[in-house]
């Protein structure tokens, strides 16, 4: 049988002084540094096969660039690109690569030439820390973190974000997964390494000074709590959820303040939920069950979805872009998160004017024993997340967000029926949650009998 070896590196990968920071419509810089960002990278070798996980504090990339980056690590440590499964943990501080997908501003390509040597040098320092190691899972719990953000109103409106304690706020639209999962791999002489999945959004924070949000505190938090372990967190699906209580009580509002959006952000929120994640880590992580690592594959497929094209509404979508890129929000009939929605939407409608009429999709999955990595290339709703691992050929199932690129949420059909930000704003059509369910669950069961 193949002994299961596992390596571990991370890099700083902090950006300059003055480097725009993508998340917002809004224009924002770098001003200082609240905590580092890094690239982290695991590596996994079963004797024959070879597989890196990474993982970057980075909101997101386009996939056309996140392959050009896989064929560089790939190029330079070896591994085959379908073996490199690249994560973005979604933080709303964190620098812009290329242009921003909510501006026009774009990222410097000294920061980028930088982030690449960063990320390719962490891949082959992953390789070099190989040593035998012994996998095992488990799965708790960290409740009241995660809540859906997008609600039926009492008029019968659908809004996302609608604002703390909304009185016409009727029923939130979805359940909140609060599952955290931990794969945990105990190495021969050598740190330990604690892979943990949890779904949800990372824009705690604001503001303009970087920081890795809740992710990074989840991996800060448990490597302070625990002697001999290197973590690396992997964020879930999280289309449809975000960390705002809309009835939090006077305890639940502490270290949060109403940001610009009307949404409650703060920096020891995002430190609160990264020890509250943890937390859920340390009451699983001495009872893990054993799991067998003698094999890694890995694999993807594309998958076509429809672009959600509206040239009808053209003419209005333009003189709101317009007003929008002239400073005049005032003289649009909207304020807050409906603001962002109308523009967001007026946005996507203009770019679709002249197609493409659908769009290629790059579904990735890497599997260790019976743990598989299942990855999306973009934001999936919740609901979306389940149904893969309801129907996923292997004993755990860890979906992320955002694989080798991705610029688009992933809504359920039901959700452009009700509305929102993320169905009204989504350049796909109705029905790509269902492509993506089964693509994602045939490649699972391609690589389960690989």
């Amino acid at each position: 049988m193949s002994t299961l070896k596992t390596g571990f590196a991370r890099l700083c990968i902090n950006p300059p002084l003055g480097e725009p920071i993508s998340g917002y419509y809004e224009p924002r810089f770098t001003k200082g540094i609240l905590d580092d960002l890094y690239v982290t990278a695991v590596a996994v070798d079963d004797g024959s096969r070879r597989a890196v996980l990474m993982n970057l504090d980075l909101i997101m990339i386009e996939a056309e660039r996140a392959t050009k980056y896989r064929k560089m690590i790939s190029e330079k440590s070896g591994v085959p690109m379908e073996a490199i499964y690249m994560t973005f943990s979604h933080t709303h501080t964190g620098p812009m690569i290329g242009k921003d997908f909510a501006s026009d501003l774009v990222g410097s390509a000294a920061y980028e030439t930088f982030m690449t040597s960063q990320m390719c040098d962490a891949v082959c320092y992953a390789l070099a820390d190989l040593k035998e190691s012994q996998m095992s899972v488990g799965e708790g719990e960290a409740k009241n973190l995660s809540f859906i953000r997008r609600f039926r109103m009492k008029d019968g409106s659908v809004r996302t974000n609608p604002g703390v304690g909304h009185p016409d706020i009727k029923e939130a639209l979805g359940t909140p997964n609060d599952a955290v999962k931990l794969v945990k791999f105990e190495r021969n002489e050598a740190d330990d390494i604690y892979i943990v999945n949890f779904g949800t959004h990372p824009d705690t924070v604001g503001g303009e000074y970087i920081s890795a949000d809740w992710p990074g505190f989840v991996r800060s938090t448990l490597e302070k709590a625990l002697d001999g372990v290197k973590c690396m967190c992997l964020t879930g699906v999280q289309g449809d959820v975000n960390h705002i209580n809309p009835n939090p009580t006077e305890g639940q509002k502490k270290g949060t303040f109403i940001d610009f959006d009307s949404v409650p952000r703060g920096y020891e929120h995002a430190k609160y939920m990264g020890r509250a994640i943890a937390g859920a880590v340390l009451q699983i992580c001495d009872k893990t069950e054993p799991m067998e690592g003698h094999k890694i594959s890995y694999g993807s497929s594309v998958v076509t979805l429809a672009s959600n094209q509206e040239n009808d509404r053209l003419e209005e979508a333009e003189r709101i872009v317009k007003l929008h890129a002239e400073g005049k929000d005032a003289e649009l009939p909207y304020t807050e998160m409906e603001l962002t929605t109308v523009v967001a939407e007026a946005t996507r409608i203009v770019l679709l004017k002249n197609g493409p009429l659908s769009y290629d999709f790059e579904l990735s999955a890497v599997a260790i024993g019976d743990v598989a990595f299942s990855g999306f290339p973009g934001e999936p709703f919740v609901e979306i997340g389940r149904r893969v691992e309801a129907a996923s050929p292997f004993a755990m199932t860890v979906t992320c967000c955002l694989v080798n690129g991705g610029d688009s949420y992933f809504p359920t059909s039901s959700a452009y029926d009700e509305g929102g930000y993320e169905a009204r704003t989504s350049r796909l059509k109705k029905g790509a949650d269902d492509v993506l369910v089964k693509g994602t669950t045939e490649l699972l069961n391609q690589i389960k009998n690989s």
